[in-house]
């Protein structure tokens, strides 16, 4: 039973002060008497009124009726409380256990109560061995008065009181909790009014105050249709630091059915739930840690972040510091929280319908808005959330005093710039209707601001959406009703929101924008009409808007469209702040335009279409001109666009150019009617010059005309610049003057480097306008003659008719415009005569050309031959036309041939176009010169090409000289495939065999008559019929395919080798021959490279394994006999037999080795590698039969240089790596092998390794270490340490392990697998085990590890400890853990270690001394050392103590026969004796001044004490001087009336001097046992400050040193103690002071000297305190009691 109380009242709250909680539920449940107001007072005091020894007490005093018999009862018993099943009476306690809780910070609580005094003790009785629940009768300490004097002796002490001596270490924690009892917690308390905090001295004066207290309005209001009721209550908190402070509580309570599904048992008696929640207005008091979210009537620690408190009668969990969240209980209690909570937020706000709607906002401050980190609490928020949005909270704009509440989704927010420019206009008088008649419920605008953002977003309020700005814009008419800075803040707003929001709204069609009417009233218009409308929004930004609008009113208002902002909103946008965001957007988005006088008259040019608006704007144009009041630039720019009123009043708005009026120009003589107006060449209209219509008379028809020249660019012949069209007159004749203007016109432009237009040119050129001989003529048909071959032409052409010009006819001024003329085409030069005499020559129809009209042109050329003149021109005019007729109908000159006796060979392979003499007759044969000019082929002058362009093979036999023709023609022609091609088919060649086709010719050559044997018969070219000259035609030869070479040769041998192959028809002549004439042809490198392909590729070679090409076959040599037992080899047969070669093959060894065969074993690598065929399962035998060289070690020498010579080495390698070599230690495969060399030699014996045993395959095989690397073999001294540790544990030696070691850190090798046994622990020579690293150490100085470790320094070198410690991670030392599992281990087995080893284990932990180390031995150390006898024996850590205070040490060694104080190391070298007190003290070992209780309990014997002679005074002046002075110390802020009031009870104190001695006990408890230990001590001094008496122990004799020095320092510690009880920190120093001024018996000169030394003096008001003390006259001194050896004492205190 003891047990099971303990654990329970233990355990049951995770924290120590929650039973002040139980205490609070227990008063909570506690009877009053009616009247009285339920009051908790907490009183703690450092008084031991319990006389337990407790330093602190705290007494709970409750006015409520007292404790009854039943009571009683239950507080003896677990789980029988009172209250069970009594929820529904209003009681709150239920566990049976609440009253227990105090055993957590006491250990003998006391009751007082009805009469009742009992105490209950932790410990377990000694009669029933039961403790905690057995009540114990308190006779004295305390006694009634002694509760009286705490509580304060003018009130009546209420009916119970609960006193709890405190343990020392709770002591703080319960102060803690005291100071920050949360005012709140009587919210939920139905009857407790008020609990208060104090804290006193031992001289009863309280020192610190807080009270909380509760009060209710009488302002309730129930709700019977929801079960619910509401009222406020105020809680007020008092501190004596802080002063007072006040909150109320708005508290909702509302009642819910309990649900079937959520019953629970123990709460079967309950019907409904009663759900609470208290919304604080203002300030919530701060008192304490926190502000708790969760009551069940008492605070729990649940934070739920909600800005109110929720209160039920929750399930707790049995710490009580939550609710528990996994019952169905508490979820149904949950589930209601969001009803109520509605209900009382709509209660709060119905409650503001009188107030102004500024007071409804701050409610919103209680709608919970973080998010708790309890998922089931936050599901409460949200459901909160819910309810709320479904509610009409939200207040809304209206135009009448009546407040509207909506649905937070039924409401808007309006951009804070939109309330300003509202707010703005309001404050300056401006009507503006309700902006919540819109078709949106306007959020009020004390509610629409950032401060309430987190509150409207959790409640989902939005913003309007835009489209309600323009409704709101519209419906209230602002743009009219807005002054006009406030409008253009209303522009702003909408500019600055335009692109993100309004541009997809109706804003378009708001009539937002003012615009100056035509009768100068404001109109308005919208972004869309602004847009779209003919007048386009305008503002003018020049100086000269008068003029403008004056010329706009009286012409241009019908055409300009444009709309100019009023001039008031003109002014003021200058002025306006964001000026430049409107005008940005007006244009942007309103197009509105900034214009100047340039871009309005653009503007008005743009519009112009009737012929008086043209013709009054170019006046216009003229008038800014002639004022100055636009710049050239601009004038030019409007001229150009400006249309024109031509001449038939016709208004265009394009043209290429302007033409002068008719009138007065040149151009119409010429031209007559406008021949370009399609090319919009425009003729200024006459109405031009009615100036004075327009401008008023202020221009004259010359001015304007100048004007119109320059920026109107009208212009007249010959300035004009033509078009690219032509004109009707030039296609007519000219009169001379027409000419010649034109000729200048034409000239003019040429002058200025203007191009002339094409169709322009040729409408000149091409007319018939100029006058010639022969009548009207185009210029580029006519000629301007030359006066040198003018009379020539005319003697011999008369027969042609040559247009001139008429030169007489213009007077001779045309010869002027010669370069105009020779612009138009005119011809000038005699060439240009011939090619027209040759041009109309060949226009005739050749068919019309006679016999005589050649012979006359033949006649012509001869005749300007003879004149010297060129025909060339006439020649290169004529020569190309086909106009000759010849055999093959009519051809040019150059396709024609006149027939010699030079082609009667060529006409023999083709058919020649010849000139036809019988139609020209023999006389055209006198005209050869002639001809060959016009370019006939009179001569063959070895023209190739025209029998290559005209070949035709007879059908029979080619004569030899036409054979000879045809290969010249070949040779020679620039062009000959097709002749090739038409040879190349046809039997034309005559051979020994008759007439062949090109290809089946042989031209035979002596270099490889000796392949003509492998054929039959061979057609070869018949030379004698063409003789030796056909022989230099060898490359024509080759081009029409003859076999020529030989390598065209050797095909045909080649096809029939492999015919004879394919039928296995090759004999050994065969083949010997073959190779034979390789040999004889490869000499001069002529071999044909076929044939060779043939050999190469072939299976021709008959070997042991069948028919193989030579790069598959070997000839057999001794080279090859080392590797024959691990190759099948391919050898020739060199039989006689059908597929033999004999023996002669071996005299082509070298033909062979070219062909590709393996000639020996140097050469056949490749051939070896394909041939192996070693078994991987066995070592390689020596082979049976064969010579004794031939054993396996030359075997795998041979292998590796044929590896070395082989162009695969890999796949070599990857052979030979089957197969075993010999080592030192036995077979092994190559890649378990290595190559002993020097640069081993430095760290291992040759048998230290599986190196190869080079003894056995001999040192040749040293020169093959790439080879044997490739195959795997380890070369390299640094890679061989997977190897060497592969064979590590084979070893048994420890010098060859060590050697091992030693190259293993040479080269920093580590373990793969870290957990084996790789530390070799030799047990003799040849012995040892091997043991994994975990298990060894590198030293263990202390020698304590030689059982559990193996220690390294003991069988090795100290040089191989560091590659232990890398490579193996061997510890150095053993560790922390190492010395704990170690000092358990002597626990278990052994009491009574050897003082060595102790102290080597302490300074280990010493030098190691960390947080890990304390967490490692308090973890593992259960026993501390002490000394008996000489002997060090282990003691649990409870039961010995650090000995921090000597004296108390030296009495428990004198009186005690255990020992109780931990042993010491000596001689420690890590740290001080102080440092082994912190190890101790960590392990749990207790102070011996803190775990021993003093006992002070002091009963005088009156009877045996005297009064002491009151001449004798110890309380003289300079004692309180002294205590004065420290206490004015101004580092300890002790103010003067505290000072005064702590030394107040020293005037007036009685000295008593005892015959009896004065005692105090102390006694240490043993934990582990439950024993207590205690001894007594003499005190010599013993001061009741209450009862102002201060005894003395009676002394025998005079007092020597030691016994003054005694006397003083208990003199001084007890005064010390009495007077600072309350500052235990201070006490020391004080002591110090008053044993000094003992010792000088309180003098006033030493007092003093003795304040000055430590810096201490009196303040006036100090001074006036001694001096109300020990007035100068009438002072009385205080009565001292002497006995008989009074003046002894006397003595001593002086």
């Amino acid at each position: 039973m003891h047990q099971a109380v303990n654990y329970l009242s233990q355990e049951l709250y995770s924290k120590d002060v929650h039973f002040l909680m139980e205490l609070i539920q227990n008063a909570e449940d506690n009877e009053y008497p009616s009247g009285v107001s339920p009051t908790l007072e907490f009183v703690i005091t450092t008084k031991d009124i319990t006389h337990s020894g407790a330093t602190a007490t705290l007494l709970v005093f409750n006015n409520e009726k007292g404790f009854a018999p039943e009571n009683i009862e239950s507080i003896c018993r677990i789980g029988k409380s009172t209250k069970k099943g009594q929820r529904d009476s209003g009681y709150i306690g239920e566990k049976g256990i609440g009253f227990k809780s105090v055993f957590l910070v006491s250990s003998t609580p006391h009751i007082f109560s009805n009469g009742y005094q009992i105490k209950f003790s932790e410990d377990a009785c000694t009669k029933c061995g039961i403790g905690y629940i057995v009540p114990e009768w308190v006779e004295e300490h305390p006694i009634i008065r002694d509760l009286t004097k705490i509580y304060g002796c003018l009130k009546n002490l209420p009916t119970t009181t609960i006193i709890l001596p405190l343990k020392n270490d709770k002591i703080e924690a319960v102060k803690k909790e005291l100071s920050s009892t949360h005012p709140e917690i009587l919210l939920f308390l139905s009857k407790i009014r008020k609990i208060s905090v104090r804290e006193i001295n031992d001289g009863l004066n309280a020192t610190s105050l807080s009270q909380i207290s509760i009060s209710s309005e009488a302002d309730a209001l129930t709700r019977k249709d929801i079960g619910a009721e509401s009222y406020t209550l105020h809680l007020s908190a008092e501190e004596d630091k802080t002063g007072n402070h006040h909150c109320s509580y708005y508290i909702w309570k509302q009642h819910f059915p309990v649900k079937p599904e959520c019953r629970v048992q123990k709460r079967s008696e309950i019907d409904q739930w009663v759900v609470m929640l208290a919304f604080p207005h203002g300030q919530r008091l701060s008192q304490g840690l926190g502000s708790p979210g969760v009551y069940a009537f008492l605070p729990t620690e649940m934070v739920t972040n909600f800005p109110f408190i929720i209160q039920a009668d929750f399930l707790l969990s049995s710490s009580r510091e939550s609710i528990q969240l996994d019952s169905p209980w508490n979820r149904g209690i949950l589930d209601h929280v969001p009803s109520a909570f509605l209900n009382a937020f709509m209660a709060l706000v119905k409650s503001t319908e009188d107030a102004p709607v500024f007071a409804l906002p701050p409610i919103f401050k209680f709608v919970p808005l973080k998010q708790s980190s309890v998922p089931l609490i936050d599901s409460v928020r949200m459901s909160i959330r819910n309810k709320l949005i479904d509610a009409e909270i939200m207040p809304c704009e209206t135009c009448s005093p009546l407040k509207v509440l909506c649905k937070p989704t039924e409401v808007g927010r309006l951009n804070a710039a939109f309330w300003g420019i509202v707010n703005k206009a309001v404050e300056l008088g401006v009507d503006v209707p309700n902006i919540s008649s819109h078709g949106t419920h306007i959020l009020s605008s004390y509610f629409d601001n950032t401060e309430y953002d987190d509150v409207l977003g959790f409640l989902g309020v939005g913003y309007v959406n835009y489209e309600w700005y323009g409704k709101c814009i519209q419906g209230s008419d602002l743009a009219a009703v807005l002054p006009e800075d406030i409008y253009l803040d209303l522009l702003a707003f909408v500019a600055q929101n335009w692109k993100v929001e309004f541009a997809s709204t109706n804003m378009h069609y708001i009539p937002l924008i003012k615009c100056a009417g035509a009768d100068g009233e404001v109109t308005y218009m919208s972004v869309y009409e602004a847009k779209t409308a003919d007048g386009k929004l305008c503002m003018l930004s020049d100086e000269y808007v008068p003029l403008v609008i004056k010329w706009n009113k009286r012409y241009f208002s019908t055409i300009s469209r444009t709309v100019f902002l009023p001039m008031s909103t003109h002014k003021a946008l200058e002025q306006f702040p964001h000026r430049s965001t409107v005008v940005e957007w007006l244009e942007k988005y309103v197009c509105m335009k900034n214009l100047t006088v340039h871009e309005y008259a653009i503007t008005v040019v743009k519009a112009l279409h009737e012929k008086n608006q043209v013709l009054a704007f170019t006046h216009f144009i003229y008038q800014l001109h002639k004022e100055k009041y636009m710049p050239e630039w601009n004038i030019n720019h409007l001229c150009s666009l400006v249309p024109i009123v031509d001449n038939c009043g016709s208004v265009i708005a394009t043209r290429s150019a302007v033409l002068l009026p008719a009138r007065m120009s040149k151009w119409a003589a010429l031209l007559g009617k406008n021949p370009w107006r399609g090319q919009s060449y425009v003729e200024l209209a006459d109405d031009y010059m009615s100036a004075s219509k327009f401008s008023e008379g202020h221009a004259y028809e010359d001015h304007f005309l100048s004007f119109v020249r320059k920026y109107m660019q009208a212009t007249d012949v010959p300035s004009l610049v033509p078009p690219d069209a032509g004109f009707p007159a030039a296609s007519s004749p000219l009169t001379m003057k027409n000419a010649l203007l034109l000729l200048e016109w034409i000239e003019d432009l040429r002058s200025r480097d203007v191009t002339l237009p094409q169709k322009f040119l040729n409408c000149i050129i091409c007319g018939t306008w100029l006058k010639t001989s022969v009548g009207y003529c185009a210029p580029s048909e006519s000629f301007l003659l030359n006066e040198e071959w003018g009379h020539l032409f005319q003697a011999e052409a008369a027969f042609v008719d040559v247009p001139m010009i008429d030169q007489e006819y213009y007077l001779g001024k045309v010869a002027s415009y010669k370069n105009v003329l020779e612009t138009l085409g005119v011809k000038f030069e005699f060439s240009d005569a011939m090619s027209y005499i040759g041009k109309n020559f060949m226009s005739m129809d050749a068919g019309a050309l006679t016999a005589d009209s050649m012979l006359s042109l033949l006649q012509f050329i001869r005749f300007l031959q003879q004149e010297h003149i060129s025909p060339d021109h006439l020649i290169s005019s004529i020569r190309t036309g086909r106009w000759v007729k010849t055999c093959h109908g009519y051809m040019s000159p150059a396709e024609s041939i006149l027939f010699s006796s030079e082609w009667t060979i060529p006409s023999e392979i083709s058919c020649l176009p010849f000139i036809d003499i019988d139609f020209y007759g023999n006389g055209i044969s006198s005209f050869k010169s002639e001809l060959e000019i016009l370019g006939v082929l009179v001569r063959f002058k070895q023209n190739y090409q025209v029998i290559v362009d005209n070949f035709k093979l007879p059908t029979g036999s080619v004569t030899s000289g036409a054979a000879i023709m045809l290969l010249k023609c070949i040779r020679y022609a620039d062009s000959c495939r097709k002749l090739v091609k038409g040879l190349k088919k046809r039997p034309w060649l005559k051979t020994n065999a008759g007439f062949r086709a090109p290809r089946e010719t042989f031209l035979l050559d002596s270099e490889w008559k000796c392949l003509v044997k492998f054929a039959d018969v061979v057609p070869l070219l018949d030379l004698s019929f063409y003789g030796d000259e056909i022989l230099s035609y060898r490359e024509e030869l080759t081009k029409i395919r003859v076999v020529a070479s030989l390598e065209q040769a050797s095909n045909a041998i080649t096809s029939h080798l492999k015919q004879l192959l394919s039928t296995c028809s090759i004999t050994k002549e065969i083949r010997l021959a073959l190779i034979s004439c390789y040999k004889e042809l490869s000499e001069n490198k002529t071999f044909p490279a076929n044939i060779l392909k043939f050999m190469h590729t072939e299976k021709w070679l008959h070997t042991s394994h069948g028919f193989r090409t030579p790069d598959k076959c070997a000839l057999f040599d001794c080279s090859w006999e080392p590797v024959i037992p691990v190759a099948t080899l391919p050898f020739i047969d060199d039989s006689d037999l059908i597929h033999g070669t004999g023996k002669k093959i071996y005299s082509y060894k070298k033909e062979l080795k070219a062909l590709g065969v393996a000639v020996d074993l140097n050469h056949g690598a490749d051939i070896l590698l394909s041939s192996l065929a070693i078994d991987e399962t066995h070592e390689m035998p020596i082979p049976n039969g064969l010579h004794p060289c031939l054993s396996l070690n030359s075997t795998l020498v041979a292998l590796l240089k044929c590896m070395q010579l082989s162009a695969h080495p890999r796949k070599f390698a990857e052979e030979i790596r089957k197969m075993q070599i010999k080592t030192t230690l036995g077979y092994r495969y190559a890649d378990g092998c290595i190559l002993y060399d020097s640069t081993w030699s430095s760290y291992f014996h040759m048998e230290d390794g599986p190196f190869i045993d080079v003894s056995f395959h001999g040192p040749d095989i040293l020169s093959y270490r790439t080879e044997l690397k490739m195959i795997g073999v380890v070369l390299d001294v640094d890679s061989g340490c997977s190897l060497m540790a592969l064979n590590l544990k084979s070893f048994s030696r420890t010098d060859t392990i060590s050697r091992i070691y030693r190259y293993f850190a040479a080269f920093k090798w580590e373990p793969k697998k870290e957990g084996e046994n790789w530390i070799w622990i030799p047990k003799g020579r040849s012995s040892g085990q091997w043991v994994r690293p975990g298990d060894c150490v590198l030293h263990d100085r202390s020698g304590l590890f030689s059982v559990r470790f193996n220690v390294l320094d003991n069988y090795y070198e100290k040089d191989l400890f560091l590659f232990f410690s890398t490579a193996f991670h061997v510890r150095h030392s053993p560790r922390v853990l190492d010395h704990c599992i170690l000092w358990r281990s002597w626990e278990c087995t052994s009491f009574e270690l050897r003082p060595a080893s102790c102290s080597s284990f302490w300074e280990f932990i010493g030098s190691h001394w960390n947080t890990t180390t304390a967490n490692l031995l308090s973890g593992s150390l259960t026993r501390v050392p002490v000394l008996v006898n000489d002997k060090i024996v282990l003691r649990e850590v409870e039961d010995v103590f650090v000995p921090d205070d000597l004296l108390l040490k030296h009495l428990f060694d004198q009186f005690s026969s255990n020992p109780l104080f931990v042993w010491y190391p000596t001689g420690l070298s890590f740290v001080s004796r102080a440092k082994m007190d912190i190890i101790y003290q960590s392990l749990g070992v207790r102070s011996i001044s803190k775990a021993v209780i003093k006992d002070e309990a002091f009963l005088p014997n009156l009877s045996s004490c005297q009064v002491v002679d009151t001449t004798d005074a110890i309380v003289t002046p300079g004692f309180l001087r002294i205590i004065l002075a420290f206490l004015a110390n101004p580092a300890l802020e002790i103010a003067s009336e505290k000072r005064h009031q702590m030394v107040s009870c020293l005037p007036g104190t009685k000295v008593l001097e005892m015959i009896e001695p004065i005692t105090v006990s102390y006694k240490v408890e043993l934990l582990s046992s439950g024993r207590t230990v205690s001894v007594k001590v003499r005190r010599m001094f013993r001061w009741e400050r209450e009862d102002r008496k201060l005894y003395i122990q009676k002394s025998v004799g005079l007092l020597g040193r030691t016994a003054k020095m005694e006397m003083a320092t208990c003199f001084a510690e007890e005064m010390s103690q009495g007077l600072l009880y309350d500052r235990v920190d201070l006490i020391s120093s004080l002591t110090e002071l008053l044993k000094i001024g003992f010792l000088v018996d309180f003098e006033g000169g030493e007092v003093e000297f003795l304040l000055r030394s430590k810096n201490l003096q009196l303040f006036p008001e100090d001074v006036d305190f001694l001096l109300d003390a020990f007035p100068a006259r009438g002072l009385e001194a205080p009565t001292i009691i002497l006995g008989k050896d009074s003046q002894l004492i006397k003595n001593s205190l002086k």
